[in-house]
């Protein structure tokens, strides 16, 4: 089912009007209605954020297990503004988690109610907090992590550490069952989602590099900073541009052999790699 709402749809997949349902059925009612309540004020705080901050929101996705945003690229943001979305999310769970401690004890909530209100907001949290891309806490390292390290090692830690994150929530969920008898796939849900997001992760990264390095092929007013690197002729264009900066103009020494050809700068290489294939070599393009 999708709904329009304003500039962003909302996508309810068809499981999440069946979970109630079968919640209640189960006899789990009151926990399927906390975890629809925090996936809710997850999602909302994040889109609140992203519009309050001027960032572009296509779709509001939300599914019996979880929910997602589908921002413009979060790698083309300015750190500050991605830190701030980011934090949104476990922010929300974390003022939801007090609201409801308070209404329980103010006996505005049924005690079994507001357990597992307290629990699923708890969970939620911790989970979304978790430095790993492309949860809530692996945008937010990215976020402190981007100054010092550049886009590209920056990213490519959070996706790790993802990995890393997917192998201990597969370990938890095998020891939970071969020790204690206990056969539970949300750890391993998690587990696949974190892994299967790591190549999507670096793709979006390279879709906000070359956005960013079109933005450079603006006229240059002022000063700017400037890099040198050397190359061969026979290098690719793509890898070539690897070495190229946003912010940064970058400079090429371009070389057949040990002989100097020309010096070329990152906006020919760019306007060169969008006219042909970025696996051609820098020498037909400086020719």
């Amino acid at each position: 089912m999708t709904v329009q709402l304003g500039r962003t749809r909302l996508r309810v997949h068809p499981l999440m009007l069946m979970f109630p349902v079968m919640a209640s059925r189960l006899g789990m009612g009151g926990d399927a209605a906390a975890l629809l309540i925090s996936l809710a004020v997850h999602e909302a705080a994040h889109l609140l954020a992203a519009r309050a901050l001027g960032i572009g929101v296509s779709e509001l996705r939300l599914m019996p297990f979880g929910g997602s945003l589908a921002l413009e690229n979060p790698y083309a943001l300015p750190p500050s503004r991605l830190f701030a979305v980011s934090a949104a999310g476990p922010a929300s769970n974390l003022l939801a988690l007090l609201s409801g401690a308070a209404l329980a004890h103010w006996r505005l909530l049924s005690p079994d109610f507001a357990l597992a209100l307290l629990r699923t907001n708890l969970v939620l949290m911790l989970f979304n907090l978790l430095p790993a891309l492309p949860l809530d806490g692996g945008r937010m390292l990215y976020a402190l992590l981007f100054p010092r390290l550049g886009r590209p090692r920056a990213a490519r830690l959070g996706v790790a550490l993802g990995r890393v994150a997917a192998g201990l929530l597969l370990a938890f969920a095998a020891w939970a069952w071969l020790v204690q008898g206990r056969l539970n796939l949300s750890p391993a849900f998690a587990a696949v989602f974190l892994l299967a997001s790591g190549r999507d992760e670096l793709s979006a990264l390279s879709s906000a590099k070359v956005s960013a390095l079109l933005d450079a092929l603006r006229p240059v007013s002022e000063p700017v900073e400037a890099r040198l690197w050397a190359i061969g002729d026979d290098c690719s264009l793509q890898s070539a541009l690897r070495c190229a900066e946003p912010g940064a103009a970058t400079l090429f020494a371009v070389y057949h052999g040990n002989r100097l050809l020309r010096f070329t700068d990152d906006r020919a290489l760019l306007e060169a790699a969008l006219r042909q294939d970025g696996d051609a070599g820098v020498a037909a393009a400086v020719s």
